[in-house]
């Protein structure tokens, strides 16, 4: 199958401008705060150094209270000074003119101003090459040009940082090359970033404690927590940092290029460094991913399909390979993103956890086609992987269901209790939603016949959600299988509910259904029912197997059990 590059190449060169306007609008504005604030400040400070003091004698000098959104303030006032038997007459008390409300420098210097005067001791910085250019006072505002270079560092590296990812991710979007990164590379800058944004914002405040706290303030204590993020975040990107140091840039070449979704997806990382031994996990997964918009902008991914594999490890030249090839599923959708929503495929790798822990995620382009990996893995190689999966699918049968398997007949029972974590936050959240609908409900009496509207829909969909919580935490299942006749038994809290019947008579009867996933991390478990479709019926004979390869295992052995020799026949 063909790729357009010129296509490929004019949508990462629109996204890349894009991501250097969108960076750009957060540069600028810090530049020119930057250039016209503290930059300009040490300028003139500079340039008003060889200027010469002059006796002045002070008109007035007032406080001005500026009232917006908060209350800010100025010096404004008025001095007169003689040079050369001429008069000379200013209003430009010191370098910064703009209203603010940072410390208490206005009262301060204002005091300062007026005792000067009351003492005949005021002068004035004169310019000798022009007199009428003078100031008052040549402080610098340390605290100030702080609080401004807060904003500059944090809004200018938010720009540099959105500029430098769009190169970033122009350069490495290459479908053509075969090449991809994974984002380990940035993560420790984005870490980093955060960090010092946590740390920044909140200097301010957390240099006020002292004396805040001496004022009474007790509450003021609760900045701390900001640094403390700050020193976590700090604390992740020092992690990460040293996990890139370690094992470097770590290239994933693709083989094929692109993968292909009815034929294979798989290729080679590479790694410098040797020595790393044999425990890895490559797993690709395809998920669907929708972006809300507003203010409270989010990112929901939905898990389409997952498969996991051993990667083939070999050494060379101070160089570690891993090779993978995986089979897709046929019907999944290619790579593509369109306005709001995408299908990503990404490929995670997971290594070694000591001396440093290995762990690489990469977004990989995935499209229709049918074209194989060239990739040559050993038979040898290849049957282990298989083994490894097969042992793997059957410790997990093991833990989620209790089975006897004999000739053509079984007994599964899918016990209670099991994914408490998953049921649990099921009713947590159920409880929340209809909490808050309710809760609505109660007010909109003084509120509105709105909250009404709202409230139904919020106790709507949580009370479903909290009954059906609270029903999987105690549910369980028996299904029994004599002589080609299957009968389940539902129970909750160990009391029968319901019992159905059903026969076996192809094999076609058996499907495989998606129960549903949970994430942590990078993790994912996805959940399968497995049931027997009997006309327009369909028996549940088993439920909540965790991992696409333990339910599609137990598909294989019920389908060897239930058939027998004159049905395969």
């Amino acid at each position: 199958m063909s790729i357009s590059k010129t296509g490929e190449a004019g949508t990462t060169s629109k996204r890349s401008i894009g991501t250097f306007i969108f960076g750009l609008m957060f540069l600028g504005p810090a530049l020119g705060l930057f250039l016209f604030g503290p930059l300009d400040t040490l300028r003139l400070h500079v340039m008003t150094s060889g200027w010469t003091q002059i006796p002045a004698t002070l008109q007035r000098i007032d406080i001005e209270y500026h009232h917006g959104d908060t209350t800010t303030y100025s010096l404004e006032g008025l001095y007169s000074y003689r040079v050369n038997g001429l008069d000379y007459s200013s209003s430009r008390i010191s370098y910064d003119e703009s209203p603010d409300n940072i410390g208490d420098w206005h009262a301060t210097t204002e005091s300062k101003i007026r005792r000067a005067s009351a003492s005949q001791a005021l002068t004035a910085w004169v310019n000798p090459d022009n007199p009428s250019e003078s100031y008052l006072v040549r402080d610098i505002r340390w605290e100030k040009i702080g609080f401004m270079m807060i904003f500059v560092l944090v809004f200018g590296g938010a720009g540099a940082g959105i500029m430098l990812f769009g190169r970033y991710s122009a350069r490495q979007a290459d479908v053509a090359s075969g090449v991809v990164y994974s984002g380990q590379n940035l993560m420790h800058w984005v870490l980093g970033f955060m960090s010092m944004v946590f740390l920044l914002i909140s200097l301010p405040a957390v240099l006020s404690v002292p004396s805040e706290f001496s004022a009474g303030n007790h509450a003021i204590l609760l900045v701390l927590l900001f640094p403390l993020v700050a020193a976590g975040l700090g604390l992740a990107a020092y992690r990460s940092r040293k996990n890139w140091l370690f094992y470097g840039r770590t290239p994933l070449y693709l083989n094929p290029v692109p993968g292909q979704v009815q034929g294979q997806v798989g290729g080679t990382l590479k790694i410098n460094k040797t020595g790393l031994g044999e425990s890895w996990n490559v797993r690709l997964k395809c998920v669907s991913q929708t972006r809300s918009s507003g203010k409270k902008s989010s990112t929901r991914e939905t898990l389409l399909w997952q498969s996991s594999t051993l990667p083939e490890v070999t050494e060379s030249n101070d160089e570690t390979c891993l090779n993978f090839v995986f089979n897709p599923d046929p019907e999944l959708p290619q790579s593509y993103r369109k306005g709001r929503k995408a299908v990503i495929w990404r490929v995670e790798v997971e290594g070694p956890t000591e001396p440093v822990k290995f762990q690489r995620q990469f977004v990989v382009p995935v499209v229709e086609g049918a074209a194989n990996s060239t990739l040559d893995i050993s038979t040898e190689h290849q049957s282990k992987a298989s083994r490894s999966q097969v042992a793997a699918a059957e410790a997990s049968l093991s833990q989620n269901l209790d089975m006897t398997l004999s000739g053509d007949d079984f007994v599964i029972h899918s016990a209670a209790g099991r994914h408490l974590s998953f049921f649990l936050v099921f009713m947590f959240a159920g409880i929340a939603f209809a909490g808050a609908g309710v809760f609505m409900f109660k007010q909109a009496a003084t509120e509105g016949v709105t909250l009404y509207f709202m409230g139904g829909i919020f106790f709507l969909v949580g009370a479903p959600m909290a009954l059906g919580g609270l029903f999987g935490l105690g549910r369980s299942l028996e299904s029994r299988c004599e002589d080609g006749k299957i009968e389940t038994v539902r129970y909750w809290m160990g009391r029968a509910l319901w019992r159905r019947s059903t026969e076996f008579r192809s094999a076609q009867q058996l499907e495989l259904k998606a129960a549903g996933s949970s994430s942590t991390g990078n993790s994912t478990k996805e959940y399968f029912h497995i049931r027997i479709r009997d006309g327009q019926r369909k028996v549940r004979i088993a439920e909540m197997i965790e991992g696409r390869e333990a339910a599609e295992l137990l598909m294989d052995r019920l389908r060897a059990s239930l058939i027998s020799d004159e049905l395969i026949g």
